[in-house]
């Protein structure tokens, strides 16, 4: 250690000490997450349990401060206690997971006591290591007693979170991808055992003799009152920052640890800062802190090109002013309360308590209380006057008026807190996804889990389709394109079960999925389970009095997908999941391969699982391995192609069952399940063939060597939701050429699909390509694909898809003639849609004139379709004169242009 000198080689150790802390902090949350669950209320539960051991540390330390004779000893004794105890509870949770699973069992119906025995069981896993991390600030600050102890505690406290600061990039970026959960423990346990290596090296020096306490002009209950209301107001605080910087950034790793990078950086800097800023005293310190949640909300702008990097930009302004300010409150306040006591150890200890228990209850009021009931922008406002009524606290009852002073500028600043920004930053999130002009956000909802907006897109004057987007990023839809491929998760399995009686579907989305399953008349329950209340009340909103979850046979679970599976013993006959993409914050542990084996354990005997493979936001390698983790819990595992980019695992327990082509066919004859079929685009059944493209031997062939994806190395997948991923080795897989083959050449289609069907699904993969919205719809450039599908096919649906429209449009159509009267049929806004489904009735004559009609407004568009049409009527001459006539491509006129 000789590199290091003398001097420095304290705030080394408390730099490790602070790195290492971080660390163990990710990766217990981790694993704890998979083990008690990943919600919000369960997230609330580990952070207190966390702070609840870091609390009862600094409670120790003080008490045994006159015991200690070797403050040095005792701080390497707690991070070698850190070191051995984190570690060995990142290595062993795992392990643990099913069999604690098994304990909670019986509290799954009883929410108080289940959230009790929750917090209980993360209380006692982290109790030994985080009790020993709430120890270290009070015994450094002991062995600095010799010097002033705003400097000491400044600089010991400035190192710990400079070293904090450092680790999430470290993780983030390096540490887990390369080593694991568990190579990085390791690594976080290292640093522990150095952090004692250098603390013991250091020399103990005699003790400053110690302030009077006549320098005492506040009690040290409202000392510690104001640490307490400091560390609430600072957790509080990030929390709400976080919540608003996500409205520009999917809520990936990557973002969140470059967020907590620069509270962390600031609060440092802080630290570092607060023998300066003792000038100012605490007061004005904390008006400033006021202040600077103010400023930084007005001054942080709308981000019009969103991601990580770009985030960093609006962060800084926004986060770190008042982060170096807050940062800096604690040390000052330490100071203070060490003033007049013989020792530093037990008024250090005493302030860690209360700013680590006041931080809990910030986080989990932020969380649970203040986005509920105010908002961003409430809470925000909130929490600078928090910080401005700090000074109150702490009056001088020597100098009452000189104390609130600093409370003037302060309130001067929430007089001109800028109220309103929040309708520009839930306006940024929602442009991408309001481009069209019949895009309107109709409900905002700040919720404890996620900010959601809904918009609805209009046609007509009714509900065309819906979005539901959540922070920033869109997480589900209603559409034509987002209605296949969610409700083919539930007509593969079903078309494909002998007796489907009891279903799970884990992420409920805008309901579509579970629409389909309830279509199904033999299912006598449908287990949902999802852990956002704000999506599972927009079902009502947007569905009305159809709303699937006001089903009889509908019970709604609001847990964790992975912990429901765990803490379960009921069998399903078939489960789906559509959870968000693996790489948002937390997602990846229902993509894993552990997750699948848990899954596929709760499938009764001949059950199937189909399970989302957004590989569009995947890079190859990524999908490779979530495939390579499916399949492993799924030997007989297929892959099918829901719509574009949105994929479709299914895989099996012990199925053996091949149907009949009449049994397959049973939902085309359903009252209920046959139109919404037909409106996914599936009006045939064999058309449910069409979308197959891999069985497990060509899979195998795929991923070939490539790591599963594992509990222990989520970072096998690119750490960013990106959208604009090369596709190419994904477009290979959708040539419907290579897919047919595939489908002939499948040892599992020719032992499950019925026999019949597999020569009559043959012609429809070549149809696919305009199912899977590869090719655009334009009614002009598309009329070539048209014309092939009338000549050639008997379909519908696909038809109005080329030509801009779908069965939704010509429900709200048909309402609309229906109300406007039939003296008013043919108003030219309806002729087009109308014009659309005779094309598809193949109805030439009736289309022609409804597309002559529509010429009048649209000459280039309904004039081509209108020739189109009186060409396939037999009308050439009145096809060559018809308005817009000469948009028509040459190939498709039927008569001889001069």
């Amino acid at each position: 250690m000789a590199l290091i000198r003398e001097p420095l080689r304290l705030p080394f150790a408390f730099f490790a000490s602070g790195a290492a802390a971080l660390l163990f902090e990710v990766l217990w949350f981790r694993a704890l997450g998979r083990v008690v669950g990943n919600t919000v209320w369960t997230g609330a539960l580990v952070l207190t349990a966390f702070m609840l051991g870091m609390a009862l540390g600094g409670v120790l330390a003080a008490r045994w401060a006159r015991q200690i004779r070797r403050p040095a000893r005792a701080f390497a004794a707690a991070e070698i206690t850190v070191a051995v105890a984190g570690a060995l509870l990142v290595w062993a949770l795992p392990g643990l997971e099913a069999l604690i699973g098994q304990w909670l069992s019986p509290l799954v119906e009883h929410s108080t006591a289940l959230a009790g025995l929750r917090l209980l069981l993360a209380l006692a896993a982290m109790l030994v290591p985080t009790t020993a991390m709430g120890m270290t600030l009070a015994f450094g600050v002991r062995i600095l007693a010799h010097q002033d102890t705003t400097r000491a505690l400044g600089i010991l406290y400035a190192a710990n979170t400079f070293g904090a600061c450092v680790a999430p990039l470290l993780a983030e970026y390096y540490l887990i991808g390369e080593l694991g959960l568990r190579g990085t423990a390791l690594i976080a346990a290292c640093l522990n055992l150095l952090a004692a290596v250098l603390a013991l090296q250091y020399p103990q020096l005699p003790r400053a003799a110690a302030p009077g306490v006549a320098t005492i002009f506040r009690s040290p209950a409202r000392l510690l009152a104001a640490a307490a209301a400091a560390g609430a107001l600072a957790l509080g605080l990030e929390v709400i920052w976080f919540r608003l910087l996500i409205l520009y950034a999917p809520g990936s790793d990557t973002a969140f640890a470059l967020m907590l990078t620069i509270v962390l950086l600031g609060i440092a800097l802080g630290g570092a800062l607060a023998p300066l800023l003792a000038r100012a005293s605490f007061a004005w310190v904390a008006a400033g802190s006021s202040l600077a949640v103010v400023a930084g909300y007005l001054v942080a702008g709308p981000l019009h090109i969103p991601g990580p990097p770009e985030l960093v930009h609006y962060a800084i302004p926004l986060m770190l002013p008042a982060a170096v300010l807050s940062g800096s409150l604690f040390t000052l306040l330490g100071a203070e309360l060490r003033a007049g006591s013989e020792n530093p150890q037990p008024a250090i200890g005493r302030l860690t308590t209360a700013n680590t228990l006041g931080a809990a209850a910030g986080a989990a009021l932020a969380g649970l209380v203040l986005l509920p009931r105010l908002g961003i922008e409430g809470s925000l406002f909130l929490l600078a006057a928090g910080y401005a009524l700090l000074p109150v606290l702490l009056i001088d009852t020597r100098a009452v008026w000189r104390s609130l002073w600093p409370v003037v500028p302060a309130a001067a600043g929430l007089l001109f807190f800028p109220f309103g920004r929040m309708e520009m930053h839930l306006a940024e999130a929602a442009f991408p996804y309001r481009l069209r002009s019949d895009a309107k956000v109709v409900q905002v909802t700040e919720g404890p889990t996620t900010t959601l907006q809904i918009l609805r897109y209009e046609r007509f004057g009714g509900a065309a389709a819906w979005r539901l987007l959540t922070d920033s990023y869109s997480m589900t839809a209603i559409d034509r394109y987002t209605l296949r491929y969610m409700q083919l998760f539930a007509w593969l399995p079903l078309s494909l079960h002998p007796e489907p009686r009891r279903a799970l579907l884990i992420s409920y989305g805008a309901g579509n999925t579970a629409q389909a399953l309830l279509s199904e008349p033999r299912l006598t329950q449908l287990t949902v389970v999802d852990v956002s209340p704000e999506i599972l009340a927009a079902s009502r909103f947007i569905h009305g009095d159809r709303d699937p979850l006001q089903d009889p046979r509908v019970r709604l679970v609001r847990e964790d997908g992975r912990h429901y599976l765990r803490t379960r013993r009921e069998q399903f006959d078939i489960i789906t999941a559509e959870p968000p993409p693996p790489v948002i914050a937390g997602v990846v542990n229902l993509y894993t391969r552990e997750y699948f084996t848990a899954l596929a354990g709760r499938l009764a005997p001949g059950g199937l699982a189909t399970y989302w493979l957004p590989v569009k936001q995947l890079d190859p390698s990524g999908a490779r391995a979530v495939i390579a983790a499916f399949c492993h819990a799924f030997p007989d595992c297929t892959l099918w192609v829901g719509s574009s980019y949105d994929w479709i695992l299914m895989g099996g327990r012990e199925f053996k069952h091949r149907p009949s082509a009449q049994r397959f066919a049973r939902l085309w004859r359903d009252p209920v399940a046959a139109p919404r079929l037909a409106a996914n685009g599936f009006e045939q059944p064999a058309q449910l063939g069409a979308t197959f493209l891999a069985d497990a031997a060509a899979l195998r062939g795929w991923y070939g060597a490539t790591p599963e994806l594992t509990d222990d190395h989520p970072k096998r997948l690119a750490a960013e939701v990106v959208f604009d991923r090369p596709l190419e080795e994904y477009r290979q897989w959708l040539q419907p050429e290579r897919a047919l083959r595939h489908f002939e050449d499948s040892t599992w289609v020719a032992a499950h699909w019925p026999a019949e069907l597999i020569r009559q699904s043959l012609p429809y993969f070549a149809v696919q390509p305009v199912l899977n919205g590869e090719i655009p719809a334009d009614p002009v450039k598309s009329l070539r694909d048209v014309d092939t599908l009338l000549r050639h096919t008997d379909l519908h649906i696909p038809v109005l898809w080329l030509l801009d429209s779908d069965v939704t449009e010509q429900e709200i159509v048909n309402r609309r003639l229906a109300n406007d009267g039939a003296e008013r049929s043919l108003r030219p806004e309806y002729a087009y849609p109308l014009g659309v489904r005779a094309l598809a009735d193949r109805d030439y004559a009736q289309a022609a004139a409804l597309f002559a009609e529509a010429a009048e407004r649209n000459p280039g568009q309904a004039g081509a379709l209108a020739a189109y049409a009186l060409c396939r009527a037999g009308s050439p001459r009145r096809a060559a004169a018809v308005k817009g006539a000469n948009f028509l491509m040459p190939e498709l006129r039927c008569w001889r242009s001069p």
